[in-house]
């Protein structure tokens, strides 16, 4: 992605930019291989990932950071070949958070505070808001989130803000997807 980033000016600390596209015109991918070609240049990068499971997203970005289709079990060596490539994968400097679904914002800025402050994060993917915000009950735990709203647009609303206000505070680049 060298000619996107000459585009986009390189990597900008203190922005938000906001992805969107249809359902499955791959704003996932894109974003874990962007990822990728940031952990390899030692941009410390956090994934919330609230629509896709962890296990699911990491497999994926494994065979992009792979290039070529990851080892089959039915493959000689199998074992020792994966597992070279995932040792690897885990010297990137990339981190997930715990979160799946709806999950109180708070929560989520707290994860998001405390990666920058440990981690050093740089950049922050949230994958997707809408998922994140679908209603007023976390789905981690199902008690009711800190915050009531009268509807999803006032929800999504406070988060975005919530959002741009970090990215500028703490000089890292949050990436939002939204559909």
């Amino acid at each position: 992605l060298p000619s996107l980033t000459k585009i986009m000016k390189g990597f900008r600390r203190g922005e938000m930019t906001v992805l969107t596209g249809s359902t499955g015109s791959g704003k996932t991918t894109f974003l874990s291989q962007l990822s990728l070609d940031f952990a390899e240049q030692g941009i410390n990068t956090l994934w919330g990932s609230f629509e896709v499971k962890n296990v699911q997203l990491m497999t994926k970005m494994m065979r992009q950071f792979h290039r070529e289709p990851l080892p089959s079990k039915a493959d000689d060596g199998f074992m020792e070949r994966f597992n070279a490539i995932q040792d690897k994968f885990e010297t990137l400097p990339l981190h997930f958070m715990k979160f799946h679904g709806s999950s109180d914002i708070d929560d989520v800025m707290d994860a998001m505070d405390y990666a920058v402050y440990v981690y050093d994060v740089q950049h922050i993917i949230i994958d997707n808001m809408q998922f994140m915000t679908q209603d007023n009950v976390n789905q981690a735990n199902g008690k009711p989130t800190a915050h009531k709203f009268e509807n999803k647009y006032d929800r999504q609303d406070y988060a975005i803000a919530q959002f741009r206000k970090f990215a500028t505070d703490r000089k890292v680049h949050v990436t939002l997807v939204v559909h």
